[in-house]
Formats: structure tokens, C-alpha cells, sequence
């Protein structure tokens, strides 16, 4: 089954003071550096971007958004739209604790007519990054879009989707944690990452 993998790297980084989140530092390695090294076996890596130009020095394809300024469901759509594989596993560029082990048993959790793979947390909380989406899903992502609907967790409500409880799994409930400002940033830094 052909899989590729994206990497959201298109957000604005408002609540870090500008700071670009794929190029924050982490165990030695950027956010974005981290996360690739976790995509080893995939074909095709994919780098979903708002402008091309911040970017150019990966050497990796770039997605540059159809859409602008609608979150994660644009670079998702904008990449479905240009890939080949039918499936795409998408993890944002502020997962830092990411493994390869958790995108492998992504992967092989994939099952006929599902467009959809995420996770949720102990409280039913759905984690829409760290999943893995179906070319299936471009025309009811086209229909939201027309809607001005951009939220994952309604993409995800209306795809045959499969979700998994992280409680369920071997995987420790910390390895979808995003950066989302600079005192998570902190935290990060300042933690021994047991997972």
C-alpha cells in the first residue's frame, strides 16, 4: 500500500514570538530534523508550506498551500491534491516526540475504505495530527472549504474515519504533545523524555 508522509510546517508561530517552530532546537536537532528522522521507510516526504522561500534549504518536496491562512486542513487538501499514494500520514512540525514506532502502527492499523486514522486521549479527546488521511476525503474537504468549515474534527466526523484510543495502545499518551508557545517550549527543554 503506497503511504507518503507530510510534515505541517505552514503555521505562523504567533504565540512563539515569531520563531519559526520547525527550526526550534530539540535533543540537539530542529523540530523538523527530528520528525524526519522518524519517517525513515517512506517513499515520498512531503514539507506542507505557506510560501516555498523560508523553506528552500530542505531537500524535500514542498507543498505550498492552494488555500491560505485555513490551518492544517489547507496543507493537508493542498497535499492529497498533488500526491500519488492514496494515503498520507500527517504529523505536525511541533511533535518533537514523534516515533517511528507510533507512525508504523499508524500504518498497519489502515483498512479497506477508511479515509481516515487518528487518536484520542483518556478524556475522548481526538488528536487530528499524528493521523493519517485518504485521497478519498478531497471532495468532502472541497465541500468544507466552500462551507468555510476548516476544522479537522469535523472532517474527521464526516470521513469513515477509525479511532484508535491511545489508552489502548503500548504508546505513552505524551507522544502527540505539540509546542504551542514558548512556556510548553520550556517545559520541553526541561523535561527527561520518557517514552
Amino acid at each position: 500500500m503506497e503511504i507518503g508522509a507530510l510534515v505541517l510546517a505552514g503555521g505562523k508561530s504567533r504565540r512563539m514570538n515569531g520563531n519559526n517552530k520547525a527550526f526550534l532546537k530539540f535533543e540537539n536537532k530542529s523540530f523538523i530534523e527530528s520528525i524526519i528522522d522518524q519517517l525513515t521507510g517512506f517513499n515520498n516526504i512531503y514539507i506542507s508550506v505557506d510560501s516555498k522561500e523560508k523553506y528552500r534549504n530542505l531537500n524535500f518536496t514542498l507543498v505550498e498551500d492552494m488555500y491560505k491562512d485555513i490551518g492544517p486542513m489547507g496543507g493537508i487538501y493542498s497535499a492529497l491534491k498533488m500526491i500519488e499514494e492514496k494515503y498520507i500520514v500527517v504529523i505536525a512540525c511541533d511533535m518533537p516526540k514523534i516515533k517511528k514506532e507510533f507512525i508504523d502502527f499508524l500504518c498497519d492499523s489502515i483498512t479497506e475504505n477508511i479515509e481516515c486514522i487518528v487518536t484520542e486521549d483518556e478524556k475522548g479527546r481526538i488528536c487530528p495530527l499524528g493521523g493519517i488521511y485518504s485521497k478519498d476525503l478531497i471532495g468532502k474537504i472541497e465541500n468544507m472549504i466552500e462551507e468555510k468549515d476548516y476544522k479537522l474534527l469535523n472532517l474527521i466526523r464526516r470521513a469513515n474515519s477509525k479511532i484508535i484510543p491511545l489508552s489502548e495502545t503500548n504508546f505513552n499518551k505524551n507522544i502527540l504533545d505539540n509546542v504551542n508557545d514558548l512556556k510548553d517550549y520550556d517545559k520541553l527543554r526541561n523535561l527527561d523524555i520518557d517514552i
